[in-house]
């Protein structure tokens, strides 16, 4: 964090943080770790490898979670203790959930661990979306103790068409909008708030992935918001429009590295 930012931060009434891919488990470790690389290649032969394969990753991210991600989180957290912010976020593998950050002003629409759906559109009684986490920790734990074979592990399944239920993420086919839905309301509301306030961007590492969630809109914030300044990080597409000159700084920096204040 430069001083810069921080004392922005300190200035202003109210945060606006965007959180992208490059601030998410990329997964690298599992193909090099005795434990998941069999699980993986077996998941590969399953009817549902899809599905499987992100039972395998939420074990690896809450087993083995990237620890430098979590401390930028907590760094994260630290600096906007007590300030009026909100976080959209692109990331999936629910590391921010796991933070201090306060949940009811974090949305992530593209989803993540924390709801599992069917892919298919079943009319039943059942909700649209499981939220019991015990669920899901079942799973884990028979994963934990499944012994290299992933046919002892018993995945949830749909109550009506009997198929494997997959994660409530973006990937997922039928995504389910309705797990982030109720957050975005709250974020839509907070933002009509911030015009004409004394506002702060700030861009972790959002770059062309679904950039009309982030990047383009952001943009748009700051531009018809004369208050506002605009911070953009990224490790390889931190350039910025010509229409916000003199109110923008970006850096070229991976974002863990620039909160963590090294450049592993």
């Amino acid at each position: 964090m430069t001083n810069e930012l921080l004392e922005q931060i300190a200035d202003s009434q109210m945060i606006l943080i965007g959180i992208g891919k490059e601030m998410e488990e990329n997964y690298q470790g599992m193909d090099e770790d005795d434990f998941y690389r069999p699980l993986l290649a077996q998941a590969q032969d399953e009817k549902d490898s899809a599905a499987i394969i992100q039972y395998l990753r939420c074990h690896y991210v809450r087993r083995h979670p990237n620890q430098r991600i979590k401390e930028s989180y907590e760094k994260l957290s630290d600096i906007l203790d007590g300030k009026n912010y909100f976080i959209v976020s692109l990331t999936e593998d629910d590391y921010i959930y796991n933070s201090t950050m306060e949940k009811d002003r974090i949305v992530t629409p593209c989803g993540g661990f924390r709801a599992l759906q069917c892919k298919e559109e079943c009319s039943t009684d059942q909700e649209a979306l499981v939220t019991d986490e015990h669920v899901i920790l079942q799973v884990l734990e028979k994963i934990d103790h499944c012994e290299g074979t992933l046919s002892s592990v018993d995945f949830p399944v749909c109550a009506q068409c009997c198929q494997t239920l997959w994660f409530n993420r973006i990937e997922t086919p039928g995504y389910r909008e309705e797990g982030y839905l109720p957050q975005w309301g709250k974020y839509t509301e907070w933002l009509q708030g911030t015009l004409n306030r004394k506002l702060c961007i700030i861009e972790l590492g959002a770059g062309m992935e679904y950039p009309s969630v982030i990047r383009f809109p952001f943009e748009k914030v700051a531009f018809f918001n004369q208050k506002a300044s605009f911070f953009r990080i990224h490790g390889k597409l931190p350039y910025l429009t010509e229409e916000l000159a003199g109110r923008a700084t970006s850096f070229k920096i991976n974002p863990v590295d620039f909160l963590l204040g090294d450049e592993k």
